[in-house]
């Protein structure tokens, strides 16, 4: 499958131009970012990275082009995996909140879903969890609320959101529901 390109997608186009959004979609394999490109090109204008290094390099680049208005990141959500090489997505978020004090939103997606791993996340600035294997219609209705919601969650006041690590048990000493078993199903994309 050919790889999405790291910069404007053509498919895109008509999702920019009706909503002027950008993503920045950040993930280490190939086929998940051209599978993520597609599904979020509905959202916005889809810009990729394939690891933490490069993402902050792209995000780089666009503060070097504000004008006198301001600094602020030109992209309007962060989809972000978590296990890359290099940089990992956790790191992209340290280095992201040391920076600025506010952020876009920030989706989570990544086999890592551990009550602990995914309440650090959120602790980090990310305003959403996805646990792979991940819908495409989740991701795109994800997206769509985050970069629709009114105010941003600010990295100085961010809080533990809702997020679709499903629990065993009560609310109480819950933990997250962890299976080896993977299900095939419709409009379902995992790798690794």
């Amino acid at each position: 499958m050919p790889e999405a390109p790291s910069r404007r997608d053509p498919l895109s186009e008509a999702a920019t131009a009706s909503t002027g959004r950008r993503v920045l979609l950040v993930d280490d394999h190939p086929d998940v970012r051209a599978m993520f490109s597609l599904a979020l090109a509905e959202v916005g204008d889809v810009l990729t990275a394939s690891d933490g290094q490069e993402a902050l390099e792209l995000i780089e680049r666009d503060l070097q082009q504000v004008t006198q208005a301001g600094r602020r990141l030109m992209v309007d959500l962060i989809v972000l995996d978590i296990m890359m090489p290099g940089l990992s997505g956790s790191d992209v978020l340290r280095a992201l909140r040391a920076r600025f004090t506010e952020l876009p939103p920030v989706l989570i997606i990544s086999a890592l879903d551990s009550q602990a791993h995914v309440e650090e996340l959120i602790e980090l600035g990310a305003a959403e969890f996805l646990s792979k294997p991940i819908e495409i219609e989740l991701l795109r209705q994800k997206a769509r609320a985050l970069i629709q919601a009114p105010n941003p969650p600010s990295l100085q006041g961010a809080s533990l959101h809702r997020h679709d690590v499903p629990m065993v048990g009560g609310t109480e000493g819950a933990q997250p529901l962890r299976t080896d078993q993977r299900v095939a199903r419709r409009n379902t994309f995992w790798i690794g």
